[in-house]
């Protein structure tokens, strides 16, 4: 018996598809292609609107100013949309998130208890944040802005300073946050806060004449001249001198 009729004989023992089988496939076939064109679609809605509470936020940065309540909400329902229509936890659109609730308090006082529900809300938001994206400086970063928004200098605040410097070690953006929460609380601040946020104030003044002049502006404003001078290696500039003078 040749090759050729025994590969017939074997083809022709295939039991034909019936019809009702073939329609089966093709019925469950356009169901998972209606499964993945929905998929799709809700991406894409969440997309559009995570990119629409985003623009709210440039706009407000733009100002400088607190938003309107009507602004706000608007951007609020956005982002929300956005984290709903996605069908796992994201973690760029609950920073948003986060983000969104700190500019409801902006321009508040520390300790308005006005503003901590807002304060609180954010700083939720960006702890889910960094459990989505736990390698991500930004979100860890954010959350300790949160957490000095709060008055609250705990574990938890020590723990995402240090992670955001560990997973941003020479990004200026996360080194800047860190130096200015630095600034604004060292006084509160325990020995170990204090040694991570000196190592950031001191990669920001590093990082451009322009980064280590925005730092002496801070710390003119927030009355931390002391704190920063003693942080830096080599300061030359004026207000130093009398600092470095008295430290000998």
């Amino acid at each position: 018996m040749s090759t050729q009729t025994a590969s017939n004989r074997s083809t022709s023992r295939t039991p034909v598809m019936s019809i009702a089988a073939r329609r089966s496939i093709a019925v469950v076939a356009g169901l998972l292609g209606l499964v993945s064109i929905y998929g799709g679609s809700q991406l894409l809605v969440s997309g559009i609107a995570h990119y629409q509470a985003s623009a709210f936020i440039e706009d407000w940065e733009k100002k400088g100013s607190a938003p309107t309540e009507q602004a706000w909400q608007v951007a609020n329902d956005a982002i929300q949309h956005a984290i709903s229509s996605y069908p796992a936890a994201n973690g760029e659109y609950l920073e948003t998130l986060g983000y969104i609730q700190q500019w409801q308090a902006f321009g508040t006082p520390l300790d308005s208890a006005e503003a901590k529900p807002s304060r609180e809300a954010a700083a939720q938001a960006l702890r889910q944040a960094t459990q989505a994206r736990p390698t991500w400086p930004d979100a860890w970063a954010a959350l300790a802005y949160a957490k000095l928004h709060l008055l609250s200098f705990d574990d938890e605040f020590t723990h995402a300073i240090q992670q955001a410097q560990h997973f941003g070690p020479w990004r200026i953006g996360i080194n800047r946050r860190i130096a200015e929460i630095g600034l604004i609380a060292f006084p509160v601040l325990n020995n170990e806060q204090r040694a991570i946020v000196s190592e950031s104030i001191q990669r920001t003044a590093q990082y451009s004449d322009k980064e280590r002049k925005q730092l002496f502006e801070l710390a003119a404003q927030t009355n931390s001249l002391t704190t920063l001078c003693n942080a830096l290696d080599d300061a030359p500039e004026a207000p130093c001198t009398p600092v470095k003078a008295g430290a000998l």
